[in-house]
């Protein structure tokens, strides 16, 4: 919820609830001068609930004027939207906290010792980073800690015996120590570190040739019902892990996209995020600027241009469309609000406040 429908559904609330108690009272007070006793038979509920709807359209109107008075203010001050950017990028900096930073990487450390101990034998290589956090992409608001599993090619008969082999070991090991559960390809465990969630995506994968070599690996689907079967998912774990090395504009702008997907409540996936900032800021597209404010709508431009052409396809898998994990539904909601975010920052700078701040 933006600032401007938080004002208005604030005062809305705080209408609705005053005016229903100043009925209420005044209901006590009819009672009482006519000699009833004021009760739950005789309370007009219909009543209370009719005025505070009328209090409650007050109040979201004076929670808006409320809005419109705070931006007036603002406007009087200086704004440049790369500080204000550069800001929100400091607030989602994991470093921020030191201690919160180290206990973290200590967690990934022991779970990839602990899976060596308990896999070794049938791997193809060590336990290895991925994801966001490895690619430098994460922010401190939400993120996880990404470790590809790969096992040799005769490690197990099926890619799901691996699956449900790792599930159940790692079940046995952290089942009183954390939350475990099954997502589409990865194992998912959230840790609780003094209160702080310290949250793992294990990524089992069989390799399809020589992993060494090639990186590829075949990576085991979860129906999403019990009664379907599962599938096979190929993917190259060089290729995911590199595509923002060497390019920290692109990740800072990533970042910034996270950070206004989850802020705005979209089901964009980050992988669809992370490949068409890339491709944005691309020689071949708009290039990288030196200002974060044309970086990101540039972004936003080309995200909002792939989501409407559907087609967006996996550079791990040129067979695989990353577009088909969002709705229709969604693709067009999300490329709308986009555009008309663009749309009114090109307009006003100042607005690039409206779709990070709540």
């Amino acid at each position: 919820m933006r600032r401007k429908e938080r004002h208005i559904a604030n005062g809305a609330i705080i209408g609705f609830g005053f005016v229903g108690l100043i009925d209420i009272i005044l209901q006590w007070v009819e009672h009482k001068d006519s000699g009833k006793d004021f009760t739950w038979e005789s309370y007009n509920g219909l009543r209370t609930v009719k005025r505070g709807l009328v209090g409650a359209v007050a109040g979201g109107g004076i929670g808006y004027l409320v809005y419109e008075y705070k931006i007036s203010e603002e406007e009087k001050l200086p704004f440049n939207s790369d500080e204000y950017l550069k800001k929100v990028l400091t607030s989602e900096n994991l470093k921020a906290d030191p201690a919160l930073f180290q206990n973290v990487i200590t967690y990934r450390e022991k779970m990839k010792r602990w899976l060596v101990d308990k896999f070794g034998n049938k791997l193809a290589a060590p336990p290895e980073d991925g994801g966001s956090f490895y690619k430098k992409t994460a922010i401190a608001s939400n993120y996880d800690l990404d470790i590809v599993l790969p096992f040799k090619k005769d490690s197990y008969v099926t890619l799901e015996d691996m699956y449900n082999d790792v599930y159940e070991k790692l079940g046995k090991r952290f089942e009183n120590k954390a939350t475990i559960t099954k997502g589409t390809k990865a194992i998912n465990l959230a840790f609780e570190n003094d209160g702080n969630p310290v949250c793992f995506d294990i990524v089992p994968g069989r390799e399809r040739f020589n992993y060494i070599k090639d990186r590829d690996l075949n990576l085991f689907v979860r129906p999403d019902w019990v009664w379907q079967k599962g599938s096979s998912f190929k993917t190259n774990v060089f290729t995911q892990k590199s595509i923002t090395v060497n390019k920290p504009e692109a990740r800072r702008i990533i970042k910034l996209l996270k950070k206004y997907r989850d802020r705005n409540g979209l089901p964009l996936p980050t992988v669809i995020v992370e490949q068409c900032v890339v491709e944005a800021l691309s020689e071949n597209k708009f290039g990288i600027y030196a200002s974060d404010t044309e970086n990101l709508l540039n972004g936003m431009n080309h995200l909002a241009q792939k989501l409407e052409n559907k087609r967006i396809i996996d550079i791990a898998n040129s067979n695989n469309n990353l577009s088909d994990k969002v709705s229709d539904h969604y693709k067009t909601h999300i490329s709308e609000q986009l555009r008309n975010d663009i749309s009114k920052i090109e307009a006003n700078p100042r607005y690039i406040k409206e779709i990070f701040e709540c």
